[in-house]
């Protein structure tokens, strides 16, 4: 995610839904993110669609979503 706010956004977003994630931080490896990341448990494309609709922006990293 570009930002922090962001990643804060989605979690709450999220967990309104019943998701349960939880923000960890990870080396910044990149210009477009801000080092930290969603970790979700469940269905990550459901979620990945309810940050979408939302206007949440996010990026796919390894196996997960950041």
């Amino acid at each position: 995610m570009p930002s922090y706010t962001y990643v804060v956004k989605g979690g709450k977003l999220l967990r309104a839904r019943g998701y349960h994630c939880e923000i960890i931080r990870n080396e910044k490896t990149s210009e477009s993110g801000c080092g930290y990341s969603l970790l979700i448990s469940g269905d990550c494309r459901k979620a990945a669609a309810v940050l979408e609709n939302y206007g949440i922006p996010f990026s796919i990293t390894g196996n997960s979503y950041a």
